[in-house]
């Protein structure tokens, strides 16, 4: 019997035939399932990989439950306690809280692989004990999150459970920075901690600068007498130049002698002996410095030459004598130049540039007499200098402030005695080159006045008859507009070579910014891009900024241009330092971080205004050469000694610090130089033929300063004068 057609009406409910049902294909197999299927589970890495990680944390379940807060808890209690003995209302036998052994599970919000590790349970957690005190928020903290982390999948064996082990020993206790050794005391310094709860003076105070200074000290053993190698008697130092990468001090004295000291710590000479001496000039050697790889060592001399003499073999492998007068400095030019580049000053007003790399060999130059020549080395031939760029009247005056000058002030009764044609002369006393990458840049200074000229070494001037042109020139300080102008003896630059320090004649150290001594466009000044344009010839001298602060103290004075000095530079853990020397028979000290008296430049700064600083344009304080009355009549200046009170002199508007600190008791008449060695310690030189070098050490300058004269054992020491609290005891009462 055949069956009724379907309804129309009731084919709509009916289902679809299960032929045009689309049949189900076998799942496909890919080298990775067939591996992962016939790949034991010992074999699966029991840590999951570094990808696996990342993509777990990158979850959002994962980010929720890794910052969740924890349920409050009471201060009273912990978050959590211990069950013991099966769960008996959390007794606990000791008196000790401790982690429970397990948490409620948690709803998995993440899949987790079979061949995923172990994690351990809480139960296997170390349990301290927490003596006594409120339950730190911290630690409420850090045990949830840890606890919640520590959760466990039902399908972790106790095998792999059982591989963590706790620690044996709780954690060490904290020690306290100044058991730490010289690591803690600095962070001690740094951070301005007390040494123990009830004390305000600190033993390493952060904010004193007494700090960086107090801990010089000299002994009878580290001076050295600079004995006559003429005849008996003495004969006084001039000049002193250290090594950039050895111990090793040149010392220049009046003869024409050069001796070498080892002021090194591990040296096996006494620093009282002479380490190497040679005799390479016939006149006073004024001053010295070494390369850059301490292999040539460049002099000047009176006898109005300089020479660049090999270190190894004491002979002259350079002759430099174009100058008309006695030299007054010379320095090597850093960066590029392999020292091939020099520069020198003299006391005719001129400026040198000599290159090493040009010169001609001579024939008529005479070497010292009592060399001997039967050596087995090869001496090399001397040659004479090629001066590739030369500035005449570098710092000469015009013309109209001659002619007022000459009218108004009086001439020096030693100018009578000059050569006609150097009557009007001003010597550059001071030359300096700027660090590696600036090193096309000069800086000169001057007897006549306090300002600082900027030079561009590869402008050519060669004429004898027109004035040079600077690139710039630096405000003189306002008192010296005002009352009479002071020339500078020294100039050096800080570590970072941001700071310019100069040692003027009113007893002042002034610190100008590098970054400033060309207000406004500066292409000559940048770094950056290769070589700086160069400058366009016969172009305008542009201003310079004044300086901004200075450094005075009432044991500082400098009456003679013999007075220099020195940087310390901030490395192998010694603070950066500014040495100077003093006709008050004591070396100076002075701190150059800003930290120490940004409180007082501030407060001076915002007691000055730009029209009455130095920080105005240089063209609002040129130097006059005369000054007008109450009355307004005009009166001459007149010449006075530098040695003239400060109370004398106008006030001066320029932020001063006197944060300084005197090296007492180690000469006895004028410190004209200083240097540092390349361990950090002082060299300085003194009419009383002595040369001393100051070592560094708390517990030696402390018992010097404290100790008395008992048994003479002050006889022969020099340490520094800091004060008489600072060397009070943690243990005595305020």
């Amino acid at each position: 019997m055949s069956s009724p057609p379907p309804n129309d009406e009731n084919s709509r409910f009916l289902s679809p035939p299960r032929r045009s049902r689309k049949q189900r294909k076998d799942p496909s197999i890919t080298p990775r399932k067939f591996e992962r299927f016939f790949t034991p589970r010992s074999r699966v890495p029991s840590q999951p990989s570094p990808a696996r990680k990342a993509l777990r944390a990158l979850g959002a379940p994962s980010v929720n439950q890794r910052y969740q807060t924890p349920a409050p808890s009471s201060p009273l209690k912990p978050l959590f306690e211990e069950e013991e003995n099966g769960g008996n209302g959390g007794n606990v036998d000791d008196g000790s809280l401790a982690l429970p052994c397990r948490l409620p599970k948690r709803r998995k919000m993440q899949h987790t692989p079979e061949s995923s590790p172990a994690r351990p349970s809480p139960a296997d957690c170390p349990s301290y004990g927490l003596s006594g005190g409120l339950l730190s928020p911290m630690r409420s903290l850090n045990s949830s999150q840890e606890l919640c982390e520590l959760d466990d999948d039902d399908d972790d064996d106790d095998s792999s459970r059982a591989m963590w082990q706790p620690p044996s020993q709780p954690p060490k206790p904290l020690v306290a920075l100044p058991r730490r050794g010289t690591a803690g005391q600095l962070a001690q310094r740094e951070l301005g901690g007390l040494p123990r709860p009830g004390h305000a003076r600190m033993s390493y105070p952060t904010a004193d600068w007494r700090s960086e200074t107090a801990n010089f000290y000299t002994h009878p053993e580290d001076v050295h007498s600079c004995t006559s190698h003429e005849g008996p008697g003495h004969c006084i130092p001039f000049c002193i130049a250290p090594c950039h990468r050895s111990g090793l001090i040149a010392i220049g004295d009046e003869e024409g002698r050069v001796r070498l000291l080892d002021s090194s710590t591990n040296s096996s000479e006494p620093f009282s002996k002479i380490y190497l001496s040679f005799t390479p000039h016939t006149n006073a050697v004024i001053d010295l410095d070494f390369s850059e790889d301490d292999y040539l060592l460049a002099s000047a001399s009176g006898d109005q030459t300089g020479q660049v003499i090999d270190v190894l073999t004491q002979t002259p492998v350079a002759y430099l004598g174009q100058h008309t007068a006695s030299l007054k400095q010379i320095r090597f030019q850093p960066g590029q130049a392999n020292s091939s580049v020099l520069a020198t000053s003299s006391r005719d007003g001129s400026v040198q540039i000599w290159d090493l790399r040009c010169s001609r060999p001579i024939q008529d130059f005479e070497t010292s007499q009592d060399r001997n020549t039967n050596l087995t080395y090869r001496r090399p031939p001397p040659r004479r200098g090629c001066a590739i760029n030369s500035f005449y009247q570098a710092h000469a005056r015009a013309p109209r402030s001659l002619r007022q000058t000459a009218s108004t002030i009086p001439v020096d009764p030693h100018s009578h005695r000059e050569v006609l044609g150097r009557a009007n002369d001003v010597s550059v006393t001071a030359v300096q080159f700027l660090p590696a990458g600036q090193e096309h840049l000069l800086l000169t200074a001057c007897e006549a006045d306090a300002c600082v000229k900027l030079w561009d070494i590869r402008s050519i001037h060669s004429s004898r008859t027109k004035m040079p042109s600077a690139l710039s020139v630096t405000a003189p300080p306002q008192p010296h507009s005002n009352w009479r102008p002071f020339g500078i003896s020294s100039l050096a630059l800080g570590t970072d070579g941001s700071r310019l320090y100069t040692l003027c004649k009113d007893n002042t150290v002034y610190a100008y910014s590098t970054a400033h001594l060309i207000l406004g466009h500066a292409p000559e000044l940048s770094s950056r891009n290769g070589e700086p344009p160069r400058r366009r010839h016969n172009a305008v001298t542009q201003q310079g900024l004044g300086p901004l602060y200075g450094f005075q103290h009432p044991s500082f004075h400098a009456s003679s241009f013999y007075v220099k000095c020195a940087v310390r530079p901030a490395k192998d853990g010694n603070s950066e330092l500014l040495g100077v020397g003093s006709s008050d028979s004591c070396a100076m000290l002075f701190p150059t971080q800003e930290r120490y008296f940004q409180d007082e430049l501030s407060g001076m700064m915002s007691n000055m205004s730009l029209d009455d600083s130095t920080i105005a344009t240089a063209a609002d304080h040129a130097p006059t050469s005369s000054k007008r009355s109450a009355s307004g009549v005009r009166r001459p200046l007149v010449r006075t000694s530098s040695s003239t009170s400060l109370s004398a002199r106008p006030k001066n508007n320029i932020p001063i610090i006197r944060a300084g600190t005197p090296l007492v008791r180690g000469h006895d008449r004028e410190v004209s130089a200083v240097a540092w060695s390349n361990e950090g310690k002082l060299i300085s030189v003194g009419d009383d033929y002595g040369i001393r070098c100051w070592n560094e050490d708390r517990e030696q300058a402390a018992d010097l300063r404290t100790g008395g004269e008992t048994g003479g054992r002050r006889w022969g020491c020099g340490w520094a004068e800091i004060g008489d609290d600072w060397d009070i005891s943690d243990d005595d009462d305020d």
